[in-house]
């Protein structure tokens, strides 16, 4: 068991980029309501009925003509029983043969996929048959996704779409009431920072899987803050206003975070709900991963970049002063600036995009952000709380530069930037 530090508070619900999805198997704790220590959840696999007997039928009697199957609901294909019992979560998945795994059920919100951003919308690898593992190994293993259906459903309608966002706030909304949010579940004090030592252990293997992938990113004590809410489309702005080559830093990105946990099956399954839409329930764990694995690039001194919506001056400032402290001779900034309205409806865009991707077999889901969050950033003088926290804190950074990207369809343009930039 480890305690390395406390989840870092909640200050970027609206971030980018949507996680890359996979195979997760999904967890079914047990709700844990108020300050009680949880007991460790049990997995799926713990649930499942065990194999027949040698010499037993495997089929199952034969129902008797009388039975009526339950009928889905007509206004959304492939939906499971639309009754009153299942209403407090949402339905739009579709129904799978008895053979195959269901689908799961939860980074725009600026992280959701999204073509526009490269790293909101990652290439979904194809799922691939595994040997079997140790039941104590399973919840490690990618082995959820979205199954593509012979009979793809057709795009939501306007009525179906604001329907199944209505059953997915029901769904959280009774998720949180059961107490089926990850520091509940998965902590062991009454604090909820000591973590469990299964959680710990699958903590690690995101932790070394992430630093992995960074190997060939250089140690030149480099870093670069990227804000602006959610939608905002920060990636695209790095690589092509901005010339930021990502090969030569280590992204960190708590929404990408998210993919990781979904593709591991570590974010509690809701009935009606894709992995992701359901991700809000591990987000005080994702930002505590987040922080985990920046440190351990900065005691390296590893070119990092933090991608974040920057909603609060304090935990931004904190960021440099960690950076400041562990070294970096470089920390530059950059804003990318949207207005509130432009944020909320690119924000639901990415998250109907994926859902339906989602419904069609590919893919963890859309990243659900509750549109109340980022109204909460308004701010009438700067337009957005994320962008008066970047200018009273763009002193302190060696470069910075402000980019408009509120036009659909057109380039971000540099609006403002510093001197040290100006001159080259």
């Amino acid at each position: 068991m480890r305690i390395d530090q406390p989840p870092e508070p909640a200050d970027d619900l609206a971030r980018e980029g949507d996680p890359v999805p996979d195979e997760p198997v999904l967890e079914h704790p047990a709700p844990v309501a108020g300050d009680t220590e949880p007991a460790e959840p049990r997995t799926r696999h713990e649930h499942a009925d065990p194999p027949p007997s040698p010499g037993e039928p495997s089929d199952p009697p034969e129902e008797s003509p009388s039975s009526e199957p339950d009928s889905p609901d007509p206004d959304r294909p492939g939906s499971p029983d639309d009754s009153p019992a299942n209403h407090e979560a949402s339905d739009n998945q579709e129904e799978l043969p008895d053979s195959e795994e269901p689908p799961p059920d939860p980074n725009v919100d600026d992280n959701s996929a999204q073509p526009e951003d490269p790293l909101d919308d990652p290439s979904d690898p194809k799922p691939t048959e595994k040997p079997a593992v140790p039941q104590d190994q399973e919840s490690s293993q990618p082995t959820h996704d979205a199954v593509p259906s012979a009979d793809p459903p057709h795009p939501l309608t306007d009525k179906e779409w604001a329907e199944h966002l209505t059953e997915v706030r029901d769904g959280l909304d009774q998720a949180q009431r059961e107490g089926l949010i990850s520091t509940h579940l998965h902590t062991i004090n009454g604090s909820r920072e000591v973590w469990t030592d299964e959680r710990d252990r699958l903590h690690d293997s995101i932790l070394e899987d992430l630093y992995a992938k960074a190997s060939d990113v250089p140690c030149d004590f480099k870093s670069i803050i990227a804000g602006g809410l959610g939608g905002a489309g920060k990636t695209t702005v790095l690589t092509q206003q901005a010339g930021i080559d990502l090969s030569q830093y280590m992204m960190i990105n708590p929404d990408l975070i998210k993919g990781e946990m979904a593709r591991r099956g570590m974010i509690p399954e809701i009935d009606g709900l894709s992995p992701m839409e359901a991700s809000e329930l591990v987000h005080e764990e994702s930002s505590y991963l987040a922080n985990q694995l920046a440190l351990r690039a900065e005691a390296a001194g590893k070119n990092i970049i933090w991608d974040i919506t920057m909603s609060r001056q304090d935990s931004t400032a904190k960021r440099i002063n960690e950076l400041s402290a562990a070294g970096y001779t470089r920390i530059d900034g950059i804003f990318v600036d949207i207005p509130v309205e432009t944020s909320l409806r690119r924000v639901e865009s990415r998250h109907r995009e994926g859902h339906e991707k989602y419904l069609a077999g590919e893919g963890l889901g859309g990243r659900c952000v509750r549109s109340e969050v980022i109204e909460t950033q308004r701010d009438p003088d700067w337009g957005s709380k994320n962008r008066k926290a970047f200018d009273h804190l763009k002193a302190r950074f060696n470069d910075w530069s402000i980019y408009d990207n509120s036009a659909d369809g057109r380039r971000a343009v540099l609006i403002e930037s510093s001197s040290s930039r100006h001159a080259s």
